[in-house]
């Protein structure tokens, strides 16, 4: 795993951590989608090859 990765693994695990004691709703969607965003941005720095076949 390269160092951006890295880094991005530790932001989404802080976001989950943060967003398992919050009780405030708006604040869990936002903790998610940013830890949607952090996941895309992975996925964009390494994306899956494509198997499809063809």
């Amino acid at each position: 795993m390269c160092e951006r990765c890295a880094k991005l693994d530790e932001k989404i695990e802080h976001c989950r951590a943060i967003a398992s004691r919050i009780t405030d709703q708006f604040t869990g969607v936002a903790l998610e989608n940013l830890v949607l965003q952090y996941e895309a941005e992975k996925l964009a720095l390494h994306p899956k090859p494509d198997t499809s076949g063809e």
